[in-house]
């Protein structure tokens, strides 16, 4: 009896031993796998970009440049990421509204927007107006199309060229102009040109395009700065007629359309729409964006419906167009101090 239970103490502490050894085993085991994990390479932030739906927010409503160039991009830039990319239009503030969510929003690709200058470069607008956000919060991706903004009169007018314009400004200074604003590109070059040719020009601001057309159309302004966009069919039925444009180059889809440039004048900066991020987006996911709109900018086909429909494909980098943001950020802060804008 007595070696029957010396020999159970035994088996007894043979077990537990046994199961001391697989707990030990399994806690080295354990240490080396977390080791070994800890040791392997990270998949990079933006590896796999993109696996799901991309939201495009666009500043204005439905049925503008902006907004109809958006839905046209969105079609192939989805084809290219192969995922759905769902346009959204986000309006007020002057298109900051749309600006602050996406400075706000996560930073890894899946929420963009469409910005121009004033929506972009809020800091140097800032005596004019209010906002939570910089471009510091902001990561620019691309710049995407040039607006044509332009000089345009009555269809019966008598003048048919900016030296007409401007003879006539000279004889009757204070001529009435209608533009989106004192601090709009359109305001700024009318100044600019009054100040080079010894006259003046009275900024009636409007908000909108849409609203300078049917002042020009009523009568109730001689000269409008529109976006050529909004007058392009305007000037074919011959009821408005668009002196010149505030370009740099002659635009595609009008080439015997002058600049502003060919009669001696100097822009400001050239008024563009291009495509933002939040702050902190990694940079291999920029990549992969930025290098999809080059692909989508260079296509025949794509160009050949932008001439259509009136619009200016002008691509920029990421880098090309962070220096071009800088520089037009640095002209115009010397320009609004010049002419009194801001202290």
């Amino acid at each position: 009896m007595k070696k029957a239970n010396q020999g159970k103490m035994v088996f007894k502490a043979m077990k537990t031993m046994g199961r001391n050894m697989c707990s030990g085993l399994s806690l080295v085991f354990l240490v080396i796998t977390l080791v070994a994990f800890s040791l392997s390479p990270l998949p990079a932030a933006g590896s796999g970009y993109p696996n799901r739906t991309i939201t495009l927010v666009v500043p204005l409503s439905p049925g503008g440049e902006m907004d109809t160039f958006a839905r046209a991009f969105a079609e192939p830039f989805e084809k290219l990421l192969k995922q759905p990319v769902v346009v959204i239009n986000k309006t007020g503030g002057g298109m900051t509204v749309a600006g602050n969510y996406i400075a706000s929003s996560k930073p890894d690709g899946y929420t963009l927007c469409m910005l121009p200058i004033q929506a972009s470069l809020t800091e140097v607008y800032s005596s004019f107006r209010e906002t939570p956000y910089s471009s510091k919060d902001l990561t620019p991706i691309s710049q995407l199309i040039t607006t044509a903004i332009s000089v345009t009169v009555k269809g019966d007018s008598p003048w048919n060229s900016l030296e007409d314009l401007v003879e006539y400004a000279k004889k009757n200074p204070g001529t009435k102009i209608g533009t989106q604003g004192v601090n709009s590109l359109g305001s700024l070059f009318m100044m600019l040109m009054a100040k080079a040719n010894g006259t003046t020009f009275k900024t009636v601001p409007f908000r909108g395009g849409s609203k300078i057309v049917a002042a020009l159309l009523g009568g109730h302004v001689p000269i409008g700065t529109p976006a050529y966009s909004r007058v392009r069919r305007l000037n074919q039925a011959k009821k408005l007629k668009t002196l010149a444009l505030m370009v740099e180059e002659r635009v595609d889809f009008d080439p015997d359309m002058p600049t502003v440039v060919e009669y001696g004048y100097k822009l400001p900066y050239v008024s563009f729409v291009g495509l933002f991020g939040p702050k902190g987006m990694p940079p291999e996911v920029v990549k992969v964006i930025e290098e999809s709109i080059r692909k989508i900018s260079e296509d025949p086909s794509f160009r050949k419906k932008m001439i259509s429909m009136g619009i200016q494909v002008d691509y920029k980098d990421s880098s090309s167009f962070q220096k071009k943001l800088m520089q037009d950020k640095k002209r115009l802060q010397a320009l609004f101090k010049e002419k009194g804008l801001v202290k």
